[in-house]
């Protein structure tokens, strides 16, 4: 298959830049789980550089090692070159799109899925969040936006957001017509129908006069304080990660956690919040301020995390699931009782492979809020409640 890179000046220097020293191999989680050369950014840089120079052809192997990236960045945070390996990747992918070679079939079909429903996951949204839009104010110039995973999978974490945010007297209300952010579409570098589906979202904050936008996805979160922006249709709007917001109520005295929840608790950073965004702390201090909590680092943590595998489950499940199993390895280890994160994704692919050494997988707002006394259950944690 006749397939030639064409990177801009700025990626074409930091494909130059690999000096192929190997070290991202201690970081990258794909190879860990295959053990092969291929499969790790310096593998990958190398099969960019020889379609460039036309001593391979692409094929359907070559397709794999470009979409099996988790664009996770932990190579970066290792490589002594600096080398932006994500870049180069996502602009190799817009290639693929543009010349209709990719990206996988699986794929379209969440942009299909986003064209008519205006989410990743093709779902209607639950009754609860029905019920808990309507007690929402018709108007604000704080838009909470709820993201895919979050609003149709687990709703729960949006419904105690919704408490939480109340409790903290901030006036919000949501787009009830709400459109994936597109930064899915982004990374698998559909970037004009990312563009469109971004471009309508900015359209109705224009129209709403919206001023402050908090996000509970990482993903959406990185979406709106950067792509948003460079779209110049909105004025500035300020963007926060719901952590963010917490860790300052909590600091203001606006928040009084009190009930204790007794356990040893190894926080998961996302990737899209810790190497994108690097909001590291607000998480963990929230932790802090729980009475009962006790906080446990794992080896690899903060800008050394490992990846869950978010961007790759569809269609990579396999893949995904040997991510996670290596990071709960690192858990089990640890002793802890059980992982906490702050993102629907990550959420979503450690609930679902959890071994049995562990007490459960949680959310950081949910055991806020339980010790707030705000609610009183959270799955999985019977026995450590008081």
């Amino acid at each position: 298959m006749s397939f030639k890179p064409k990177l801009d000046k700025e990626l074409t220097y930091q494909l130059n830049k690999c000096f192929r020293c190997s070290f991202c191999r201690s970081q990258c989680p794909i190879y860990e789980s295959k053990k092969n050369e291929t499969w790790n950014a310096r593998g990958r840089m190398m099969a960019v550089q020889l379609l460039k120079e036309g001593k391979i052809t692409l094929d359907d192997k070559l397709i794999d090692r470009v979409y099996t990236c988790a664009l996770c960045k932990s190579c970066e945070e290792i490589c002594p070159g600096l080398v932006k390996v994500t870049d180069i990747i996502r602009q190799v992918r817009c290639q693929l799109a543009d010349e209709k070679k990719g990206p996988l079939p699986e794929h379209l079909q969440m942009l299909e899925n986003i064209n008519k429903t205006n989410n990743i996951l093709a779902k209607t949204r639950s009754k609860e969040i029905e019920e808990a839009i309507k007690n929402l104010p018709q108007k604000s110039d704080t838009i909470l936006y709820m993201g895919c995973v979050a609003q149709y999978v687990y709703p729960k974490q949006l419904t105690t957001l919704f408490k939480l945010l109340e409790k903290m007297n901030i006036k919000f209300t949501v787009l009830k017509d709400e459109v994936c952010c597109g930064n899915y579409l982004a990374e698998l570098g559909l970037k004009k129908d990312a563009e469109k589906v971004l471009l309508k979202t900015a359209k109705i904050l224009k129209d709403h006069n919206v001023k402050k936008i908090i996000t509970l996805c990482p993903m959406c979160y990185n979406t709106f304080k950067h792509d948003l922006q460079q779209l110049k249709v909105t004025s500035k709007i300020e963007v926060k990660h719901s952590t963010q917001l917490l860790e300052e109520a909590l600091n203001k005295g606006l928040l009084k956690p009190s009930r204790p929840v007794n356990m040893k608790l190894a926080y998961k950073d996302p990737c899209h919040l810790g190497r994108y965004a690097e909001v590291y702390d607000a998480p963990r201090n929230i932790l802090k301020m729980i009475k009962g909590v006790e906080l446990v680092e794992l080896d690899r943590t903060k800008e050394f995390s490992k990846c869950c595998g978010g961007t790759i489950r569809v269609p990579y499940s396999d893949l995904r699931n040997d991510l996670c199993k290596s990071f709960f390895d690192d858990v089990i280890v640890s002793k802890v009782d059980g992982v906490i994160t702050s993102c629907p994704t990550c959420f979503h692919n450690l609930y679902s492979t959890a071994p049995y050494d562990i007490k459960g997988v949680f959310d950081v707002q949910e055991i806020l809020a339980y010790s707030l006394g705000m609610i009183d259950e959270i799955e999985d944690l019977t026995g450590y409640l008081e």
